[in-house]
């Protein structure tokens, strides 16, 4: 995964990582966003601005935390700590360090002072312009994508690789490990040809650690370091802090110029070309130096009482001048020109046909309004046709295809559609309503739905939950009886109602109904006709019967009366 990246996040129609990286090593696939290593200058800012707070760094504190039982672990503290921690005393940090097992801690001022003579000595040098290369953020930049400038860089190592050497002498049995605030750092360790710095932690790994071990640096007693860097070298964590230490006061024919922040520093490379004489360059990618580093997010403490801290830390701490080291270590180095560009020779036959996949037919549909994270539509164009970035992240195209479709289905579907703001004033009204309402959208537009049709089935919406209705309705005037979909969109502030006709499916219910209450009549007509008929028949059976009795009983007693006689 490398060394910085994000973890599992939404993506979609953020892009905010893309539009902050200074030189877009960011890509997104199935809306997720990823950092592409090998373009990546660990500058840090898409993890400043994630508001998701995304973020993937590769920690070394479970193998440190490993080191510490087994051997010896000498620890390189940068300058800028008392910014990192909210102690009453920047020194009590150190003692909430030999807590979490540091036995030996040095200061990494004591590498400045060294590679500050690397940049005295070039100040005085044959170079046309001298560039600091204490930041590695700034070398990774210039390497990568300031190719033309690499000659200017000051060939000499940072001043934690530099007391890295130095204590890799002094202990050659020990892991070295460096603390800072600097995400950078961490690559700068890895990417090095000669593996010097075993770990790096940054303050807020620091931070998080203490937590753990239930330490609160203000509460554990002065502490001090084993070996500590003199005083103007404590500044290099500071914006001028390195021309302080290398060259403080030096008159001669460079001029001296102190850059930092990301932009500030591309604005200068971008017109380095144009400089007349011989300059002298301090350079930071973060905005008033080191203090202000990505790695160092959890302090408590705002920008300049970050800076007061340092200042007040190297005041009440003074220590002498610095002195030659023994010995000292070769503490040069070379750079290499890395050129990246990622959307170099990318066809304009490309370009011009992705620019037309979303909408964008002439230089006037160009907006270049940045809101998918690139500078120009042409760059996010490049950046597609190179696999860096997806269509649909040009939000203005999305929109506009997305309001198409919805005016097309609003415009063809036959169920009219009317839309409302708060006050009820009508905003869209498609054809279908025109026929249903028979009024014309003209007539209506921007009206008070309720004063135009003396109706408002919005009102149903009260008496209920979820800003949704659904049943039957009746518009009076027109004799129209519809079912009809209510809601409100909070968000929006706005009503929608969707009303289907259903007359005729009334009036065919209506018949239906009619015929079958005329059929249950007839069959009960008929019904009671026939109980008539046979109640008529049975008088009937009823007389003849009873005929037939007296008849049949006189039969009986003629013949009775006969037979006597004889």
């Amino acid at each position: 995964m490398g060394v910085i990246n994000f973890t599992k996040a939404s993506c979609r129609n953020c892009y905010k990582c893309i539009r902050y990286c200074p030189v877009k090593a960011i890509k997104l696939m199935d809306n997720q966003a990823q950092i592409v290593e090998d373009l990546c200058i660990g500058c840090g800012n898409c993890f400043r601005i994630c508001p998701q707070n995304a973020k993937y760094v590769a920690s070394d504190v479970d193998s440190i935390r490993q080191w510490l039982e087994e051997g010896p672990v000498v620890l390189s503290l940068a300058p800028s700590f008392p910014a990192g921690f909210n102690a009453e005393d920047p020194l009590q940090v150190l003692s909430g360090l030999r807590a979490l097992g540091f036995t030996v801690i040095e200061e990494t001022a004591i590498g400045a002072e060294q590679v500050s003579k690397y940049y005295a000595k070039d100040y005085w040098g044959t170079k046309r312009h001298v560039i600091t290369t204490s930041c590695p953020t700034v070398n990774m930049m210039i390497e990568k994508y300031y190719p033309d400038v690499v000659e200017y860089l000051s060939e000499v190592v940072s001043p934690m690789t530099a007391h890295g050497m130095m204590l890799k002498e002094k202990y050659p049995n020990a892991k070295v490990v460096f603390a800072g605030p600097c995400i950078s750092k961490k690559m700068e360790a890895v990417d090095a040809a000669r593996p010097i710095i075993d770990g790096v932690l940054t303050f807020d790994e620091l931070d998080v650690w203490f937590k753990e071990e239930g330490i609160n640096v203000s509460d554990m007693p002065t502490g001090g370091f084993d070996a500590a860097g003199c005083n103007v070298a404590r500044f290099y964590p500071l914006a001028g802090g390195v021309e302080k230490t290398s060259i403080p006061g030096v008159q001669g024919v460079r001029r001296v110029i102190k850059i930092d922040g990301l932009k500030n520093c591309r604005d200068f490379l971008d017109d380095i070309g144009k400089l007349e004489g011989q300059y002298w360059i301090e350079m930071n990618a973060c905005v008033e130096g080191c203090v202000n580093g990505p790695g160092n997010t959890h302090s408590p403490l705002v920008k300049y009482e970050r800076i007061e801290r340092v200042t007040d830390y190297i005041n009440n701490n003074a220590r002498k001048d610095p002195e030659a080291a023994e010995q000292a270590p070769d503490f040069s180095r070379g750079f290499a020109v890395e050129k990246k560009d990622p959307f170099a020779g990318v066809p304009e036959e490309a370009i011009e046909e992705i620019l037309r996949q979303t909408g964008k037919f002439t230089p006037k549909d160009e907006l270049n309004c940045g809101t998918c994270g690139y500078d120009s539509c042409r760059e996010k164009a490049a950046a597609v046709y190179c696999g860096m970035a997806e269509l649909d992240m040009c939000l203005p195209f999305m929109r506009n295809r997305n309001e198409a479709i919805s005016n097309l289905i609003i415009a063809s579907t036959p169920n009219a559609i009317a839309v409302l703001d708060k006050d009820f004033r009508i905003v869209d009204f498609n054809g279908a309503a025109e026929k249903l309402f028979k009024t014309a959208k003209t007539d209506v537009l921007h009206k008070n739905f309720v004063e135009v049709f003396d109706y408002n089935p919005f009102k149903k919406l009260d008496n209920v939950e979820g800003n949704y209705y659904s049943g039957r309705g009746l518009y009076t005037r027109g004799n129209i009886h519809f079912m009809e979909i209510l809601t409100y969109i909070p968000g929006q502030k706005m009503y929608m109602g969707i009303f289907v006709d259903i007359s005729r499916e009334i009036k065919k219910e209506r018949a239906y109904q009619k015929m079958q209450e005329e059929t249950l009549d007839m069959a009960q007509k008929v019904i009671d006709k026939q109980m008539r008929v046979a109640h008529e028949i049975a008088e009937l059976l009823g007389e003849t019967t009873a005929e037939t009795k007296v008849t049949l009983t006189r039969l009986q007693k003629v013949v009775g009366t006969r037979e006597e006689e004889q």
